[in-house]
Parts: structure tokens; sequence; C-alpha cells
């Protein structure tokens, strides 16, 4: 990470052959998997942690919409979203999977400011599902202890906002809680103050002008988004792109092969 800040600040082109890993969130797995793979060859892995995850104060809202529905002995029910919009639940009729996704996604599109209350008291209810009194087991979040220890192997650590709600959504009040608060929290446990920051889900609707004039004035250097391409010299700092890790390895070649800057070439 600290050699693409060089790079870029300087203004140089990105050195050849070169490949950035990082992983979202701050899963248990995340520490006691991904990175055992990568400390076996010897590279250095990139974390963003929700704090408040690894606080144990919440986890994803996303993963609690799959959660409920999976738990769920409800097949059909209307649910009133925070933006007072209506979604039908129809198990019945549709996968799990599907309604699960539908759902994120109108969820994604509204505010999100009160989210987490929405979750507990409308959705969790709607449902019939009990909310769970702490973390279930299977999004159990890494520990701090776990983080100090990744960058005493030279991974690297930052924040990924305190709660992952969507930045766009929230007052001016909530976004500087979430990128300053989870600065803070990031540097009480790890002894550091961490320039890099990630946005939650990061498409470009999902922060904006004052999020990225908030992360400067917080004295962060660089942030990430989701958006599919190569970082290359010249980007805006605050809007550096990442490719999700594909689900067959032909893709992941084609990425790291830079092929699909070929692609984009030939589509331009």
């Amino acid at each position: 990470m600290d050699e693409l800040w060089q790079s870029l600040d300087e203004g140089r082109e990105i050195p050849s052959r070169s490949v950035l890993f990082t992983i979202d969130d701050g899963f248990y797995d995340h520490h006691d998997v991904a990175a055992k793979v990568f400390d076996e060859f010897g590279f250095p892995l990139n974390f963003f942690v929700i704090t408040g995850l690894l606080d144990q104060q919440l986890w994803p809202w996303d993963d609690q919409v799959a959660f409920a529905l999976k738990h769920s002995q409800v097949r059909r029910a209307d649910i009133d979203l925070p933006s007072g919009a209506i979604f039908s639940v129809n198990l019945e009729a549709q996968s799990l999977g599907k309604t699960a996704r539908e759902l994120r996604e109108a969820l994604k599109a509204g505010p999100q400011g009160e989210l987490y209350q929405w979750l507990r008291d409308e959705f969790f209810g709607k449902l019939g599902v009990e909310f769970p009194s702490s973390i279930p087991p299977d999004y159990r979040p890494m520990s701090w202890a776990d983080a100090r220890s990744l960058r005493e192997r030279g991974h690297g650590v930052y924040p990924h906002t305190r709660s992952h709600r969507i930045l766009s959504t929230l007052s001016p009040t909530e976004k500087r809680e979430e990128i300053r608060g989870s600065l803070e929290r990031a540097g009480e446990e790890l002894g550091y103050a961490p320039q890099v920051f990630a946005y939650p889900t990061g498409r470009p609707a999902d922060y904006d002008d004052q999020d990225m004039e908030e992360l400067r004035q917080a004295g962060f250097s660089m942030a990430f988004n989701t958006v599919p391409a190569y970082v290359r010299r010249g980007l805006d700092p605050y809007q550096l792109p990442r490719f999700s890790l594909p689900e067959n390895t032909a893709d992941f070649l084609q990425i790291v092969n830079r092929f699909e800057a070929v692609k984009e070439k030939l589509r331009g």
C-alpha cells in the first residue's frame, strides 16, 4: 500500500507486474484463513475493517438481511422499508437468494440513518425471527488482537467505517461519525494513524464529494471504491478502483495479466 501511494503521490507510472490485494469487513476467517494463505507466500494482504464489527457492537446489515430470511418460517410478508416503500417478501414464489439480493438493492437506494434499528424492529419482527443477542458464529469478527497481529506480520489494516452504512445516504453528522469514528478506533487499537480508506459497497453512487472532502480533512491519503478497473497514474486518489475477485480462475488470470485493459481498448 505504501508503494502504491508513493507512485501516485510522485506522479510515477505504477510499476509493471504489480498487484495489490484487499479484503473488506474483518470477519474471523479473514484472519484465520485468508491471511495464513498470504503468509505462506510472503505476500501482503490489505484489510479494510468495520470497526463496529471488531468492537462486536454490530454485524453488517446486508448479512443481517440474509440471516433473517434464512431463519424465517414466514413465507410471505409486506415489509415497510426505511424509505417508506413496501417490499413484498414471497419465498413461495422466489428463492431466498434472489429475495435477499433484491432487498439489499432496495435498502442501498434508501436512507440508512436508522437502518440497524429498522432491521431489529421492523424486519426481524415481520419475519418472526428473534434478533440474536450476540453476533452469530458464521458472522463473528476477527479481534483487535488479530488485527494487530496482521500488522506485525506485514499486512495492512485500515478503516472501512464504523457500521458499513452507505455514506451517500447519511447526514453530514453521520458521515463524519462513520469516517472519523472508524479512524479514531483503528488508531486507538492499532497504535498508528491509518491513511487509507474503503467506501462501503463502493459504487460511484455510494459516496459523494462531501465524503471525499471529509476524508481529506481527516488526514486520509487514498480511498478505494469497487469500480472494476486498473489503478493508473493520474487517478483521483480518493476514487481508486478495484476488481472484485472472480469466481473462476480464467477471469482472475485475465485481470492480473491486464487482459482486461486490452478488452477495454477493443471496446473503445
